[in-house]
This record gives C-alpha cells, sequence and structure tokens, in this order.
C-alpha cells in the first residue's frame, strides 16, 4: 500500500499505520495517520482534500497525455497518407 506524500516526496509506500491511542489497528477506522517511507506523517480531513486534488491532477495529466497521442498518431496517418498519395503520382508518370 502506498500513498502520495505532500512534501513533494512522490508516492511512498506505507510503513505503519497510526492509532489514537497507539495500539494495533483492528479495523481501517481505527488508522488516524500513517507514517510514509520517506518518514512524513500523513492523515486526516486535510490529507483527504490533499488526496483528492492529487487525483483531479492525476486524470488531467491522463487526458492530456492521451490527447496527445491521439494527435501523434493522426499526424503520423496524415504523414503516411501523404506518402503514399505521392508515391502514387510518381508511379502514374
Amino acid at each position: 500500500m502506498s500513498s502520495e506524500c505532500p512534501n513533494g516526496h512522490g508516492r511512498q509506500n506505507v510503513v505503519s499505520n497510526i492509532t489514537a491511542d497507539g495500539s494495533i489497528p483492528r479495523q481501517p477506522h481505527d488508522v488516524i495517520a500513517q507514517k510514509l517511507a520517506c518518514g512524513c506523517v500523513v492523515g486526516g480531513e486535510e490529507y483527504s482534500k490533499f488526496q483528492e486534488l492529487v487525483r483531479k491532477i492525476q486524470n488531467e495529466e491522463a487526458e492530456d497525455i492521451s490527447r496527445s497521442r491521439k494527435d501523434a498518431t493522426n499526424k503520423k496517418a496524415a504523414a503516411y497518407k501523404s506518402y503514399v498519395l505521392k508515391g502514387a503520382d510518381s508511379h502514374a508518370e
């Protein structure tokens, strides 16, 4: 399991789960925070909002990448079509 570090360390593995009383968590709702491999501790309402924002940014990034790939594919197809048509013209003579 991993989480995004809000301090710019990127996506990090969760090293330990932290509970309010320091006991071993028995249920997911027992966990109030998590310690990440980078040493940062994350959790709470603000972190949930941060995760939402990160997901939104990642979705926008994926859409941009998809759009860019589609544009590149269309340009390659147009270039190939142009190449084939020029080749057909040179064979017709």
